[in-house]
């Protein structure tokens, strides 16, 4: 293979990845509209506090700033905040943030055990989120 044909190729799968990652960062602001929408139908028809859904907004931005201050962090070489606590951010509440920061600023996509792990914490926040939704009472599945 010649240099310039190799040159080519490279460049093909970069511009895979990009617009894999472009389309990548398109499902996951459709995912975060869509979650807020629904966090708003659920105040509309009582189903959970406005307060609840305001906990979601402000864990949402803040656990993006602190995604954003390590991902600083980590390109200056300097202190990084534990990865138990961008969980726990998760967890409770902040997924939303997380998955953009992740994607918006290309910070912990590459590590599967972290993928991995956040996935479960939407996960159960989520069952929490459904547990208030129910009041509790999950017996009316």
């Amino acid at each position: 293979m010649t240099k310039r044909n190799k040159s080519k190729q490279q460049h093909s799968k970069r511009s895979r990845r990009q617009k894999s990652f472009s389309q990548q960062q398109k499902q996951q602001l459709l995912v975060t509209i869509g979650f807020y929408v629904v966090l708003a139908i659920l105040v509309i028809s009582g189903s959970i506090s406005l307060l609840v859904a305001g906990w979601y907004v402000a864990l949402g931005v803040v656990t993006y700033a602190v995604y954003a201050k390590d991902k600083k962090a980590a390109q200056q070489g300097r202190w990084r905040t534990p990865e138990a606590t961008l969980h726990l951010l998760s967890v409770l509440g902040g997924w939303v943030g997380a998955m953009l920061a992740q994607n918006r600023l290309r910070h912990k996509t590459q590590k599967p055990e972290f993928r991995m792990t956040y996935y479960l914490t939407v996960i159960i926040n989520l069952a929490g989120l459904f547990y208030i939704i129910t009041g509790g009472d999950i017996s009316q599945l």
